[in-house]
């Protein structure tokens, strides 16, 4: 019985997997967590074969996660399970150690034949999974195009308050978001403009013409 662990910060998603999973001869939904804290404290004490690990997480995001939980417990196979679609996050995840990646709108069986496939030592990729590397792919051999990152307009907001040196508590304040919101836009930037940090967001934005 392949013992499974989630973490994702919305119980609708946890419900939804739980029920996917329910009713699978070989896969057992073990337990579940909300934040990364939570998530390294439980399986501290418990321990898991597959997790299904989401990006965007209050607190330590999903790719650096993946990374500490890698590190912990090397056997532990981790499935990236989430909206983001950008290659930057598929590649990060992947790098990172995750044997697998999907989109939540995956369906049942292929989110239980992952599942089997990465508890047997195989890596699993969906479909449009494949196509957003081959995309980013053909985007890095085309670079001498002179190809620009497309931002969004409350991307470009967040953005110039990054380069202000605003917090995320006062580009929320600044634009009436959530927090939660404002770290969801800061994650697609360092995406888009192939960013680890701060630091590499502003020389890429400048280096693009963003700012």
């Amino acid at each position: 019985m392949i013992q499974l662990f989630v973490i994702d910060d919305h119980p609708v998603v946890i419900t939804g997997i739980s029920q996917a999973v329910g009713n699978h001869a070989d896969i057992r939904l073990a337990g579940y967590a909300h934040r990364s804290e939570e998530a390294l404290d439980w399986l501290a004490a418990h321990g898991a074969d597959v997790i299904l690990l989401d990006v965007n997480l209050p607190g330590m995001d999903g790719i650096e996660l993946c990374k500490t939980i890698k590190k912990l417990y090397p056997h532990i196979k981790v499935i990236g399970l989430t909206t983001f679609s950008e290659a930057s996050f598929i590649t990060g995840m992947l790098n990172n150690g995750a044997s697998g990646y999907l989109f939540k709108n995956t369906s049942e069986k292929e989110l239980t034949d992952s599942i089997l496939a990465v508890y047997a030592g195989k890596r699993y990729l969906s479909e449009e999974v494949n196509e957003k590397l081959i995309s980013k792919a053909t985007q890095q051999a085309s670079a001498k195009t002179g190809f620009v990152p497309k931002l969004t307009r409350r991307e470009k907001e967040v953005l110039d308050l990054i380069m202000e040196e605003c917090t995320t508590q006062e580009i929320a304040e600044r634009l009436f978001l959530s927090v939660s919101t404002v770290e969801t836009h800061r994650l697609k930037l360092f995406a888009k403009l192939d960013a680890k940090n701060v630091v590499g967001l502003v020389k890429n934005a400048i280096k693009f013409g963003l700012v």
